[in-house]
């Protein structure tokens, strides 16, 4: 069935998710930590997923694709119902200007989007970051506009690695979840494609994992997305 609809994965396939995340997060801990010396903190920012030796995200965790109820089951275990909320009132929407003050596009997102408007294909974004942030972040980079539909974990009942974001996508705008390219930097997007029968599983160099973490799930693995656009006329 020909794909009608490219559904991206956010951080490393649209915006360069070390130059914005390591210090936003850096930057974060230690405010929300304050009694805590740089061991603890580095030792709770590998917890989650930071690679000191790289200075960067290991593939697969929850830093890199995990949400942000992740994150503080990691942080802060054990809270209960009521300090979760707490908790993730405190990251998404208290420290949501973080995000922004070090966002980083991986390369103008424009004439990628618009290349493949021409090409007839209905585009959004899926992440596990809060719908909210991706507005803002898509916003910030002049893209929003471009995407019909911008989703979130909390836009769904089940986030990534869940299909449920393909089914939205695919719902909102018309098109059948076979119909859709999931395109994203993480084994995690490629079991979302897979989950909801997507069409295609499109994996991405761009961010934390390399071609060994995404070509057993993928069916096509490519440095960029500036390299989608040729992918899909060769596919098409």
């Amino acid at each position: 069935m020909a794909i009608k609809g490219v559904l991206f994965d956010k951080d490393g396939t649209l915006i360069d998710v070390t130059g914005t995340w390591v210090p936003a997060y850096q930057q974060l801990l230690k405010e929300v930590f304050p009694d805590r010396d740089a061991a603890e903190i580095e030792a709770k920012f590998v917890a989650a997923g930071y690679d000191p030796e790289t200075q960067a995200f290991k593939a697969g965790s929850i830093l890199a694709q995990g949400t942000t109820r992740d994150i503080i089951e990691v942080w802060w275990p054990g809270l209960d119902a009521a300090s979760v909320a707490e908790k993730m009132k405190l990251l998404d929407v208290d420290y949501r200007e973080l995000g922004l003050k070090h966002l980083k596009a991986l390369m103008p997102l424009k004439p990628i989007l618009e290349e493949l408007r021409r090409m007839g294909f209905r585009l959004g974004v899926a992440t596990n970051d809060t719908a909210a942030s991706a507005v803002l972040h898509m916003g910030a980079l002049d893209a929003v506009q471009l995407f019909d539909v911008i989703l979130g974990a909390d836009s769904v009942a089940r986030p990534k690695p869940f299909g449920d974001m393909i089914h939205a996508f695919a719902d909102a705008v018309g098109i059948k979840a076979e119909e859709v390219a999931m395109v994203g930097d993480n084994p995690h997007d490629m079991e979302t494609a897979h989950d909801a029968g997507a069409g295609l599983a499109i994996g991405v160099l761009s961010g934390n994992s390399t071609a060994d973490h995404l070509a057993p799930l993928a069916d096509h693995v490519i440095g960029t997305i500036a390299d989608l656009p040729a992918l899909l006329r060769r596919t098409g």
